[in-house]
């Protein structure tokens, strides 16, 4: 049966913290109208994808500005068919649409303000029922894949990394760092390294540094890199501050920051021990490291790599637990973390975030116990991004099935909308996820957040702030993938479930906190993100050469032309193979109907998969203890 070819980038829906209802626009006024056939035309290997040369158009952002960022006061709905004149709308960088200097210009509002009153209503509609029809299929690919993929499958893919006596789970250390393990237990100080340009593990290591005492760092920099000097003289003073706020002893002397003039920075973290490596490291502020020591003697500290405070965190909560049972979310080592996290913000900022979260929940009718979809997205995603990226297929397949069960979802964080670059260097905006059955609840881009001309929530510990303030009163768990950005609300003692895709990097990383931190792993069969850069972004761009070569074709061969070209490139082939590969994958990019099954029992059980899998389908096995 032949397929829906639907256009992918023709609709930008609400970005901000608030979302107001649509209003109808004037009949006709939509390019929409004009552009059904395209929409609705079925295509198959011998026919064209579209019957005109019409394209629909994506948010042109081309300009070298800051990052997109959608602020609470930006417009609400988009309709992409909507052309965005740059330098008819802005003169410099603060006014930037969408650009981290929020908010934008007064005219380029209105523009947008416009375009939303006018073809938000009229298009929804079409997009509505398209989502829908999506969603069913959804649900039919997710029985398919449980035939092909049965309850057995699903259970050993839980048991990765886990003891199975008590489903806690595996130690981990890079295997660099193995020989040198007895130090994670013993009194003296524990060394570690972040390079400059690491801008994301800064904020995990704020963590660890506040629970472990004995952690130190050395943060190091390219010489002659302004860029990477700049984050890393950033990162050394948020996390002295961090510490100083906390009254933690000697906060200044546990964070030192090195030069290093040798020739790759990222090469030098896999042989921080050697004395060659050492000899690039000059000390630049801070009491010293290993790293100012040019040669390694038997009294030289070991440097760990960065992933080790993973398992530092594990062992700290390890220490609090009774007879291998979970913490409480009430356990006084999850109180002690959200007081140092609420230490980082001062009282008044406090003040004003706790009244932004009553709004948020206030306006978005976000009901008690509902759970959070945490909505990962990232522009010019390469290779190892895209595997964390969140497929629209997936959450909202996710979202239907909680709401079924009685379980109400809002979405947060990222919108699935971003900045995309073309082959010839354009940068627009794109919306991965044009078709919705149904708009949820969605607090997008909430570190963006305007009040009163002010950004409360630009600092990082204010966003943990507001995380922990949120999730405290709407009381539900935050699923996501597998992400540093939400490793810190499970700290907190909130629950959070991440996806992870049997063969996703680093699986055994995060093993280590099963069981022991609601940081609950759910290891699915199909990737989560996407492999390979397979997203609906590069499939728009798939879309684009096939037709511009039928096109060229077209014009080519003038009245001889027949359709679809029957011969053509090599180049035009391969891309519509790849195109079928990235459809078929889209399709398939769902979870099966034993792990929908077995994440509802890890909601309702506050429990990790391997537990809640052996209680669903194993339970003679017995041995478990009950979930808190």
């Amino acid at each position: 049966m032949p397929s829906l070819s639907l256009p992918v980038s023709a609709y930008v829906p609400q970005t901000s913290i608030a979302h107001r209802p649509g209003s109808p626009g004037t009949l006709g006024c939509s390019p929409l109208h004009a552009q059904a056939s395209a929409i609705f035309f079925r295509s198959s290997a011998t026919t064209p994808l579209f019957e005109d040369e019409s394209h629909l158009p994506c948010f042109d952002l081309d300009y070298k500005g800051e990052k997109f960022v959608a602020g609470r006061a930006c417009a609400q709905m988009l309709s992409a068919s909507e052309e965005v004149t740059m330098k008819d709308e802005r003169t410099s960088a603060s006014t930037l649409f969408f650009s981290a200097a929020n908010p934008t210009d007064p005219a380029t509002r209105a523009r947008f303000a416009r375009a939303y009153e006018n073809h938000a209503y009229d298009g929804q509609s079409i997009r509505r029922e398209i989502g829908q029809e999506v969603l069913a299929r959804s649900r039919e690919t997710a029985g398919r894949l449980a035939a092909a993929v049965p309850r057995e499958q699903v259970l050993r893919n839980q048991a990765k990394f886990i003891n199975p006596l008590d489903g806690s789970g595996n130690a981990y250390l890079h295997a660099r760092d193995n020989r040198h393990e007895r130090m994670l237990a013993m009194d003296g100080p524990i060394h570690t390294f972040l390079p400059g340009y690491a801008t994301g593990d800064r904020y995990s290591l704020i963590l660890a540094m506040l629970i472990d005492p004995r952690l130190h760092v050395s943060v190091a920099y390219s010489v002659g890199n302004q860029h990477e000097q700049d984050c890393a003289r950033e990162a050394a003073d948020v996390i002295r501050t961090a510490l100083q706020r906390n009254g933690e002893p000697d906060a200044a002397n546990r964070v030192s920051i090195h030069e290093y003039s040798g020739p790759s920075l990222k090469a030098a973290r896999e042989s921080l021990d050697s004395a060659e490596t050492r000899g690039h490291f000059k000390l630049i502020d801070g009491s010293g490291s290993p790293l100012s020591t040019l040669a390694p003697t038997d009294r030289d500290p070991h440097v760990f790599h960065i992933s080790a405070t993973t398992e530092l965190i594990a062992r700290r909560f390890r220490q609090e637990q009774a007879h291998a049972a979970p913490l409480r979310p009430d356990a006084p080592m999850f109180k002690l973390v959200r007081g140092k996290l609420d230490a980082l913000v001062p009282a008044e900022e406090r003040h004003r975030i706790d009244a932004l979260v009553d709004q948020v929940i206030a306006e978005q009718d976000i009901t008690t116990g509902s759970a959070g979809l945490w909505i990962a997205d990232r522009e010019f995603a390469n290779a190892r991004e895209s595997e964390a990226i969140s497929r629209p297929a997936m959450f909202e397949q996710i979202a239907d099935s909680l709401k079924a069960a009685g379980t109400p979802v809002y979405c947060i964080a990222d919108t699935y909308i971003n900045r995309v670059k073309d082959d010839d260097g354009r940068i627009r905006l794109f919306d991965r996820h044009p078709y919705r059955p149904e708009m949820h609840p969605h607090i997008g881009r909430f570190w963006a957040a305007e009040v009163d001309g002010k950004r409360p929530l630009a600092p990082r510990e204010n966003q943990w702030y507001f995380m922990n303030r949120l999730l405290e009163k709407v009381g539900g768990p935050l699923i996501g993938i597998r992400s540093g950005a939400l490793e810190p609300f499970a700290l907190m003692g909130h629950q959070v479930i991440y996806l992870e895709h049997d063969h996703m990097f680093t699986p055994e990383r995060h093993a280590c906190w099963q069981n022991v931190i609601p940081y609950h792993r759910l290891v699915t069969a199909h990737t989560t993100g996407y492999l390979g850069m397979g997203t609906e972004v590069s499939r728009a761009s798939l879309i684009d050469q096939v037709i511009n070569t039928n096109l060229a074709m077209k014009q080519g061969l003038g009245p001889l032309y027949q359709g679809y070209p029957r011969a053509s490139s090599a180049t035009a082939v391969h891309a519509r193979q790849r195109l079928d590969t990235i459809n078929e994958d889209l399709q398939a990019g769902v979870l099966n109907h034993h792990e929908l099954e077995l994440l509802h029992a890890m909601v309702r059980g506050r429990e990790p998969a391997w537990q809640a899998a052996n209680r669903l389908w194993n339970p003679p096995a017995g041995t478990l203890p009950a979930p808190a």
